[in-house]
């Protein structure tokens, strides 16, 4: 009876140590761009409260970087909590309150080597409604496997300034 309150404990502390980390598919993300993928839909929503923030919290190491433009001349570095910090105040702009926010990805390029992977990103963002077009920007990850799962351990990000594109050479053809 005790061996099987034990497994029935462990199986529990189990399943809810690795739900942390689980794509909308229920499976664990196999592959580094259904991390990236995810991230994106997951940020997307109509209110801050509607955002699981722990499952946000979950793809990141604990000790991550993320370096991020949050103004035009000013980029500021986070922790994975200070970003989501970061972003739950955004929430709260009245228009983003009352309309949400959406990011999607326009273009991925992906390179990886065995346990580690580097994913460039141009993706599109915009408070839902808005009159103003949607920002497009460029985010450079690093992620590497944590426990057989993948994790982003730095996210880089910068905004395509209304206009401008990304500079004419291969590297950047994706």
């Amino acid at each position: 009876m005790i061996r099987l309150i034990l497994l029935l404990c462990l199986a529990s502390l189990s399943s809810g140590l690795l739900n942390g980390q689980l794509s909308d598919s229920g499976s664990w993300y196999k592959t580094p761009e259904e991390l990236i993928q995810d991230i994106y839909v997951a940020v997307s929503a109509k209110n801050s409260e509607s955002v699981d923030w722990q499952r946000v919290r979950s793809m990141f190491y604990d000790e991550a970087v993320v370096i991020l433009r949050t103004s035009r001349d000013k980029s500021t570095q986070f922790t994975p909590d200070g970003f989501i910090q970061d972003f739950k105040d955004f929430y709260q702009n009245p228009e983003v309150k009352v309309n949400g926010f959406g990011e999607k990805i326009l273009r991925m390029k992906t390179m990886v080597y065995k346990d580690i992977a580097f994913i460039a990103t141009v993706y599109s963002a915009e408070i839902i409604g808005s009159q103003r077009p949607p920002t497009r920007g460029v985010d450079l990850w690093l992620l590497a496997k944590k426990d057989g799962l993948w994790k982003i351990t730095s996210v880089v990000n910068e905004v395509i300034s209304a206009g401008e594109e990304l500079p004419d050479e291969p590297a950047w053809k994706f």
